[in-house]
């Protein structure tokens, strides 16, 4: 049965409560945006100081995840994640009180950054312990599991943030975020897994850190272009919706994409894989520039409809797999500061993403800027084909 693997996961000694601390604590990923835009435009601010805001919060993520997470592989995870959640949670109340108080776009894009740099590591911590925990045969249905966390996390999260905003106010909604945000990473903490694990010794190396692994660096290289993709559907999904049929049609079409994501995402956790992780990858990889590629084409909303969900069936699978392959090339006494440069490549090549495709949409139309999904993936994909050697190389 497909969902068999995810069942024996679950029931595996101390898994199900780290899940569920995950699950909380990235719930706020797909809400503290939604909630923050809301929470803005309600104080009377442009959308022009909102992107500067928000992707202030966006960028510090990128920019202290690997630091984090370097950090716990010479600490250990308790430490960093109280110390996170505490900062994380007094800089969200600062940014929700400063904007309430009429703060300027300077403070708030201060604040904005505090909150973004302070987000407490629990992506890069479970997938350092998940490896101890379910052994090597469950191992990519963990990382499935995991991948199909976030799907949801970015589907329910918008939702839930609207819904607060709407039935209480946008502050309530982003002060949701954080708490649920303090609380994940509280309970990941707490979890004993978390605090059993200790950072595996490693002699003084490279200042590179993870990067110094010639195999890691060029997935990371690869996986921040393929990112550009999906930074380019999110505005071309909006755009195309609002061509087609109008701005709320974006909700759902964004929900279709997800949904595809879920059901690749299944059937990639569900399959005992034989083949090394490395292939595993580049044939993913394949999957989701295959399904990306007819987007363009799309004339009417009901055939785009139909074809967002092809194209979201190799996302998850893709994450999946990359999980797998980071835990083969990251170097000895450096595995969660790998994950992080995972999280940082999607962070800047969704950004760069998405600024290209507004770029495109205002000169060129919302099919080229569609176009460029697939190419970017495509381009991704063969950058990990051209350096396939050295990510067939387990790290030492």
């Amino acid at each position: 049965m497909v969902l068999g693997r995810y069942r024996e996961l679950t029931r595996l000694p101390g898994v199900a409560p780290l899940l569920l601390a995950a699950a909380v604590g990235r719930l706020p990923y797909g809400m503290n945006v939604v909630a923050l835009i809301l929470l803005l435009r309600a104080e009377g601010f442009d959308y022009a100081a909102v992107g500067v805001v928000t992707g202030a919060s966006a960028l510090a993520v990128g920019l202290t995840a690997p630091w984090l997470g370097r950090l716990i592989d010479r600490l250990g995870q308790t430490r960093v994640l109280l110390a996170t959640a505490a900062l994380c949670a007094a800089a969200g109340a600062g940014l929700v009180a400063g904007a309430l108080a009429g703060a300027g776009v300077v403070v708030l894009t201060a604040l904005a950054l505090a909150v973004g740099g302070a987000t407490p590591p629990v992506s890069a911590s479970i997938r350092t312990l998940l490896p101890a925990l379910v052994g090597r045969e469950r191992l990519d249905t963990a990382f499935a599991f995991d991948a199909l966390q976030i799907e949801l996390v970015f589907i329910a999260g918008p939702l839930l943030a609207a819904a607060i905003a709407a039935l209480l106010s946008p502050e309530a909604a982003f002060v949701t975020g954080v708490v649920l945000q303090t609380a994940g990473a509280l309970g990941l903490a707490a979890a004993p897994a978390s605090r059993r694990w200790r950072p595996a010794p490693r002699a003084p190396g490279p200042l590179a850190g993870a990067l110094a692994t010639a195999g890691l660096r060029r997935l990371v290289l690869s996986l921040a272009i393929t990112a550009l993709a999906l930074g380019v559907l999110e505005i071309g999904i909006a755009a195309f919706a609002e061509r087609e049929g109008s701005r709320g049609d974006s909700g759902w079409l964004f929900a279709l994409w997800g949904a595809g994501s879920l059901a690749g995402g299944l059937w990639y956790g569900a399959r005992r894989w034989r083949a090394p992780a490395d292939v595993r990858f580049l044939l993913v990889s394949g999957v989701l520039v295959a399904g990306l590629a007819p987007l363009p084409l799309a004339g009417s909303l009901p055939v785009f409809a139909a074809l967002v969900v092809v194209a979201g069936l190799g996302l998850a699978p893709s994450t999946a797999a990359c999980y797998s392959l980071i835990a083969t090339l990251a170097p000895h006494g450096a595995v969660t500061e790998a994950y992080a440069w995972q999280i940082v490549a999607y962070v800047s090549g969704s950004a760069a993403g998405a600024w290209l495709a507004g770029v495109v949409v205002e000169q060129a139309g919302v099919t080229a800027a569609l176009a460029c999904a697939p190419g970017a993936a495509a381009l991704g994909l063969l950058v990990a084909v051209a350096g396939r050697r050295s990510l067939a190389v387990p790290a030492a």
